[in-house]
């Protein structure tokens, strides 16, 4: 090949590798590139699996969940507890959509603006009802001419009972005591339902009826013990409720939440109301059930056994002590005994009532010595009764804590319910006993009956949005309808959730702070089967390219090492020629 040939030659092998060349930087930034997409499509689908949403959990288990909405928080159904969940922002009025800010202009009338209202009245919530029955008519149980205004609903006022099942830890079922027994006293149970007469039986009153026979009626007397340490004396007896004297009637929820004692002076013969005790317990129908018992009254039970006016005839304690007993018996039957009760249930009842009377009987007495004036001893006496399930004795005085007692009753009739199979167990000394009450998971199974009518929790309802509205002011946002909005608002504190406090107030907190609040973050999986749908697309199309890019890479680099080879080759023939030239010439 000539000289001239040969540079041609190298100039286009030259032209040719640079080419190559450029067109392996070029595959080569797209190979990175494409890497980057993999990393950001990657980082994508992380971020989907690692999506949540807030959903509204009813129960609390997370059994049924439902997408949060708007509509779920601030309408009265089962599936909030006819309770509202409000909204607000940090400013503490409350966030309203278009359709109820709409409602709630219509109130201007009433005094009641967007800053809210300075006290509340029936007036003014007669019409907040007439504004808001438009928009809410549709979505609620019964007609809102039915909702009535109970002023300290959401300020402090206990909330009726709520309960749909009879599954309750110690708190809860506490909680319902008084729920039902606040509930009957306020008159929202009629007289004869089974909540009416349920909190009868939970409601120790110290007295009786006397009926006259020839008219029927009834006529109530009080026990009176009195209220100080004279009354006690001249008595020989009294309640002391945390340490003070009260003569007023409790509930089985006070017995288990505080300390009540009974103190007598001087040592009784409880003998035979106890008798008569264990005579009625054995005086059961054929199927087995304390009829005697629960059905009927104390003094008309025990005057049965022992005389027309036997009951009235006994001293005070005597009728104290016989009236805690028998409502115990008559509470805790209906509350706790099962409708279906096996003998199981029936033995387990009659052992625990066997053990309270066992220890009512001042036989066995701790003795706590005894210096110190007759008064001083009967407070040292029930400060001393509450370390026993027994009798304690100071100087003269006597003293047992009903609490105690109440305790050891509830123990032992559950824990035989459950033949026994937990670790509770009741002795003398309350240091060496284990009651159930102390376990805070036990699951009681209780008879919680019929449930209020859905108009009264509606009243609740609204009368807590009333009632928080005029505090806190309100304001329209329009968003709040939207779920994305209503997730990202109450995730990032742009919204607070307003919801019960422990006192009964209404108080905005983070949702993630809400103790025992029916809204969660549960994991997207729509979300994350979009994203894994939209990864695999989008790998396998740069997957598709980089394996495109690697095969037009290796032909390049096959080529640019050809072309090396070659430009080596033609650059030595075009050296040697120059290099024969010269010396031609030279020579």
């Amino acid at each position: 090949m000539g000289l001239a040939a040969s540079q041609a030659r190298f100039l286009a092998i030259t032209a040719r590798k640079a080419n190559c060349e450029y067109q392996s930087q070029q595959i080569a930034q797209q190979q990175l590139s494409l890497s980057r997409d993999m990393e950001t499509i990657s980082q994508e689908y992380q971020d989907a699996i690692n999506q949540t949403q807030l959903v509204w959990d009813p129960d609390g288990y997370g059994t049924s969940l439902y997408d949060l909405s708007y509509d779920i928080m601030m309408t009265p159904s089962e599936l909030n507890n006819y309770e509202p969940f409000m909204l607000s922002r940090r400013d503490g009025k409350i966030a309203v959509n278009s359709q109820m800010a709409s409602a709630l202009e219509g109130l201007e009338a009433y005094g009641l603006t967007a800053d809210g209202f300075t006290g509340t009245d029936d007036e003014k919530f007669q019409a907040f009802i007439q504004f808001m029955g438009a928009l809410q008519e549709k979505k609620i149980a019964s007609p809102m001419s039915n909702v009535t205004y109970i002023t300290d609903a959401g300020l402090g006022g206990e909330l009726y009972g709520r309960e749909y099942g009879g599954s309750m830890n110690i708190t809860s079922m506490i909680s319902f005591i008084d729920q039902v027994t606040q509930g009957a006293a306020s008159g929202a149970y009629p007289e004869g339902s089974d909540y009416f007469n349920l909190a009868n039986n939970l409601t120790f009153a110290w007295g009786y009826n006397t009926t006259d026979a020839s008219t029927g009626t009834s006529t109530w007397t009080s026990i009176d013990l009195g209220g100080n340490w004279k009354d006690v004396k001249n008595k020989g007896a009294g309640i002391l409720v945390n340490g003070n004297y009260d003569n007023d009637a409790f509930n089985l929820a006070d017995l288990l939440n505080e300390d009540i004692s009974l103190l007598v002076v001087n040592k009784k013969n409880y003998n035979k109301i106890l008798e008569s005790l264990r005579t009625v317990l054995k005086n059961s129908s054929d199927n087995g059930a304390f009829d005697t018992l629960i059905n009927n009254s104390v003094q008309d039970w025990y005057n049965a056994l022992n005389g027309s006016g036997a009951f009235e005839t006994l001293d005070a304690s005597s009728q104290t002590l016989l009236t805690f007993v028998d409502t115990l018996a008559k509470g805790m039957f209906d509350l706790l005994m099962p409708a279906d009760y096996s003998s199981t249930d029936l033995n387990a009842f009659y052992m625990a009532m066997d053990d309270i009377i066992n220890r009512l009987s001042m036989d066995d007495v701790a003795d706590l010595g005894g210096k110190g004036t007759t008064e001083s001893n009967g407070k040292n006496a029930v400060i001393g009764a509450e370390d026993y399930n027994t009798w304690v004795k100071k100087g003269n005085t006597y003293a047992i804590s009903l609490s105690n007692l109440t305790e050891a009753f509830l123990t032992n009739f559950v824990n035989g319910m459950d033949s026994y199979s937990g670790s509770y167990g009741i002795f003398d000394k309350v240091s060496d006993s284990y009651y159930i009450t102390d376990d805070p998971g036990y699951i009681y199974q209780v008879n919680s009956g019929e449930v209020i009518d859905t108009e009264y929790y509606e009243s609740e309802f609204y009368s807590i949005l009333f009632n928080t509205i005029c505090q806190n002011g309100w304001y329209e946002n329009e968003f709040v309808d939207d779920k994305d909005y209503l997730d990202n608002a109450i995730k990032t504190g742009q919204l607070f959730v307003v919801s019960r406090g422990t006192d009964n107030y209404y108080y905005q907190e983070r949702y993630v702070m809400i103790n025992g609040g029916h809204i969660m973050e549960n994991t997207d999986e729509d979300a994350i089967a979009r994203a894994e749908r939209e990864y695999a697309v989008k790998k396998s199309k740069i997957n598709t390219k980089e394996e495109q890019l690697e095969i037009e890479m290796k032909q390049l680099d096959a080529e640019i090492s050809a072309l090396t080879t070659e430009y080596d080759t033609v650059k030595s023939m075009i050296s040697k020629n120059v290099e024969k030239t010269f010396t031609l010439f030279n020579s």
